[in-house]
């Protein structure tokens, strides 16, 4: 039987383990606390299921590399995870990066042993309530890029489940677009510590549109096709957003938990140097996250 481990199964990699063991999979969960089932309430892709937890590398059974590893961690937390990696992956593995920003690939690459990495776009609305217990609002989607072997076997990996494993032509674009959302709301409501609501400042608005001009722009110097009628359309949509919704890095921030400032402002700005484009606003962004980060004062 095929096998799967989900490195990381917060709310993200806790719906795609939940949908993969309520079709029969063999999942086992790579997590900080066990728990024995997994629970997503939903309106549009509920399951329960039966979950195999392990929280520790030393105990997982058996010692060849599995046939899949779902990386759900953040990518701030990419390193941390490697002794899961050191037990679960080879050159047989094919690893999928379901983590946000558009280093992914890069970023894994030397943690697998040789395995096959394919980074992901995610698109999942939902909350870890519990151990397990996922609260899903919206979504559930991977988006992989089409015409490589590995994307028609994670969809038949996934076949017959509440999950959507969507092959794209347009990767690239895919991929920024998602940074350049994350980029224009996730910073300022972890700042701000207000839910998306702030978005509606005109002041706030600004910013955030400024953010997202400046990440496409490097976009489009990436290969990327997006362009300033895609930043207004995008705004438009943010200014009629339900206001009580919220951004990961802002729940994170509200937890005291570090950020993933780095995969998404500083990928901007690594991008930004590569083509001599300024990126102003993603940086100073991205400073003001790293220095609000638990432990980040200056101490001596």
């Amino acid at each position: 039987m095929t096998r799967v481990a989900v490195v990381g199964p917060g709310a993200v990699g806790g719906f795609f383990a939940a949908h993969l063991a309520g079709i029969g999979r063999d999942v086992v969960s790579c997590a900080r606390r066990p728990f024995d089932r997994y629970v997503v309430t939903s309106s549009i892709a509920p399951v329960e299921a039966s979950a195999h937890t392990v929280t520790d590398p030393s105990g997982l059974d058996g010692t060849d590399p599995v046939d899949w590893v779902l990386v759900g961690v953040k990518a701030h937390q990419t390193a941390g995870a490697a002794p899961w990696f050191d037990r679960l992956c080879g050159p047989s593995t094919s690893v999928v990066v379901m983590q946000n920003g558009v280093e992914g690939e890069a970023r894994l690459r030397p943690f697998v042993h040789g395995a096959e990495v394919v980074a992901a776009v995610v698109y999942c609305g939902a909350e870890l309530t519990a151990p397990g217990r996922i609260r899903h609002t919206n979504a559930g989607t991977l988006i992989v890029p089409a015409g490589r072997s590995v994307t028609a076997r994670l969809a038949d990996l996934f076949a017959g489940s509440g999950a959507r494993i969507k092959p794209s032509d347009e990767f690239v674009n895919e991929a920024w677009r998602k940074l350049g959302i994350n980029v224009l709301a996730n910073g300022i409501t972890a700042l701000t510590r207000q839910t998306m609501g702030v978005l509606r400042r005109p002041d706030v608005a600004q910013l955030a549109e400024r953010l997202l001009d400046e990440c496409w722009t490097v976009a489009r110097a990436e290969g990327a096709s997006l362009s300033t009628e895609d930043v207004v359309q995008v705004m438009e949509r943010v200014a009629h957003m339900p206001v009580e919704g919220a951004t990961s890095m802002y729940y994170d921030r509200m937890a005291g938990h570090p950020t993933e400032h780095d995969a998404l402002y500083g990928a901007v700005a690594r991008a930004g140097t590569r083509h001599g484009i300024p990126t102003p606003f993603a940086e100073t962004v991205g400073a003001l996250l790293a220095g609000g980060d638990p432990g980040a004062g200056i101490v001596g």
